[in-house]
């Protein structure tokens, strides 16, 4: 098991960090069961915690399947993959027509579905690591999605909106805000950040006057219930949105801590202008890292991707690289390489050529190796 000094970073703040969206990744590289990684905490956490410090990522992997937990808690089918991430079953939505939103019961954050699991998730993590930064939460927009599902809610906001408003109220008011209370509670943290994650209010899915509507608005209303210090994220396609600059501003009234631009709309839209604009907002970037990439490779290309993100975005110290998603079936050394990648070309000072550095990657350890060798010197620790 890591300790707190395997995860106390010293070189974190000389270096752009880097951090991933690591869950079926991590269940793989171990030879867990996803099942079992996804209900059982201890093992959670004591598997992200290694996979954390194998990879020497800068900020610990702790994302369970967050889009799942609400709608699983109010009643949604989940599905469970044998080798993937659990999923809501949206062929059967929990609201299958409006008047079932009458007949849902709110979520008891102690006892409906997998929350208690993640109360002791995130417990365990500050057990073990003496502290936590954050917990995470599936924003109101991904959430409808998930129960009423994309194209009933689609048609609803243009046929029935004030039920759609009456939905929205009810995640907020009676789902949410007492489950992020509790979390909060749980772990004597009462200015916990909240993140919330929201994929599904991305376009074209949505339209930006939508994203005013129904994303904007509603992570207002849980900071107004909740008294701040919460945020929601995880949206794409700025590519897509016809007007880039207008969904940074709406992103950043959802996340003010830093402008979160995730390829594949990071490199299409380009570094220069993602970064230009927030510098002039005077805020970090967090650079999300293309996960098909990632997987496929092959290095030289992760590599130069690294360097030119680093390159054009970094150079004040004020960007942050986020692997996306690192798939199941994603090759170690792939992901060793953009660590260590991140961890050269992002030295600071940056020098004025990247081209300059060397860039060196010895052969690592297989994960299993790794296990081995820490449980060999924990035994020699204790004898």
């Amino acid at each position: 098991m890591p300790t707190k000094k395997d995860l106390n970073n010293s070189e974190a703040d000389q270096h752009i960090i880097i951090g991933a969206q690591s869950n079926d990744h991590t269940a793989c590289l171990a030879g867990v069961p996803t099942e079992r990684f996804f209900t059982d905490a201890a093992t959670f956490v004591g598997t992200q915690l290694l996979v954390t410090e194998y990879y020497q990522f800068d900020t610990i992997s702790n994302f369970w399947d967050v889009y799942n937990i609400e709608a699983e808690a109010l009643g949604q089918k989940i599905v469970y993959y044998p080798d993937g991430i659990p999923d809501a079953d949206r062929t059967c939505p929990l609201i299958g027509v409006p008047s079932d939103l009458d007949h849902l019961i709110p979520s008891d954050p102690y006892t409906s579905g997998r929350m208690p699991w993640v109360l002791e998730v995130n417990r365990n993590y500050l057990e073990i690591t003496g502290k936590l930064d954050r917990a995470y939460f599936t924003s109101p927009f991904s959430l409808a999605v998930n129960i009423r599902g994309y194209e009933n809610l689609m048609v609803d906001m243009f046929t029935r909106p004030a039920f759609v408003h009456r939905l929205f109220r009810f995640l907020c008011d009676d789902v949410l805000s007492p489950y992020i209370e509790a979390m909060r509670k749980d772990v004597g943290i009462p200015a916990l950040l909240m993140d919330g994650r929201d994929a599904w209010a991305s376009p074209p899915l949505i339209t930006l006057d939508m994203m005013d509507e129904f994303v904007v608005a509603y992570t207002d209303r849980l900071r107004k219930n909740l008294g701040g210090n919460l945020i929601t994220r995880g949206n794409w396609g700025d590519a897509k949105s016809q007007d880039p600059e207008r969904f940074f501003v709406q992103k950043l009234s959802c996340c003010p801590i830093a402008l979160s631009v995730l390829d594949p709309d990071l490199y299409d839209l380009g570094p220069d202008r993602v970064k230009s604009y927030a510098s002039q907002h005077n805020i970090p970037v967090t650079a999300g890292f293309d996960a098909t990439l990632l997987k496929d490779g092959p290095i030289a290309a992760i590599v130069d991707r690294i360097k030119l993100f680093i390159d054009k975005m970094g150079r004040d110290g004020q960007c942050m690289i986020h692997l996306n998603h690192i798939a199941a079936e994603t090759p170690p050394e792939h992901v060793h390489a953009a660590v260590a990648a991140c961890h050269s070309y992002g030295r600071l000072p940056i020098v004025d050529n990247l081209e300059d550095i060397q860039l060196e990657m010895a052969k690592r350890e297989s994960f299993s190796e790794f296990i081995s060798r820490k449980e060999h010197l924990e035994k020699a620790i204790k004898h």
